[in-house]
């Protein structure tokens, strides 16, 4: 949140009040994002290996997908708004990344 909050100063602070909307749009969608994720690879851990693969594939389209409705919707809002909205995505997907990957590492085994 501390990301979102950077985000929304830098907006405010340069007169783009509105973007600020956007840039809430983008660090929902990467939490939907990443929801769906940890519930698709929930079902595939559970499951037989050619059954986990379908699982996965149809959780990427469907995640693909929502990325593509929210941010067509965007840009046929204005450019502007799509790229607030592109940009705080992929910021905040990198940093839920980050934070999975730095998890991971400091795991015991």
């Amino acid at each position: 949140m501390a990301v979102a909050a950077v985000l929304s100063l830098q907006l405010i602070s340069a007169g783009q009040l509105r973007l600020c909307g956007a840039v809430l749009i983008g660090a929902l969608l990467d939490f939907f994002y990443f929801l769906s994720t940890a519930a698709r690879l929930e079902a595939a851990a559970n499951s037989p290996v050619a059954q986990a693969k379908k699982i996965m594939l149809v959780g990427l389209l469907l995640r693909l997908g929502m990325v593509f409705a929210i941010l067509a919707v965007a840009v046929h809002i204005s450019a502007e708004l799509f790229l607030a909205a592109a940009v705080s995505f992929g910021v905040f997907y990198l940093t839920t990344l980050f934070v999975l990957a730095r998890a991971e590492v400091k795991k015991n085994f």
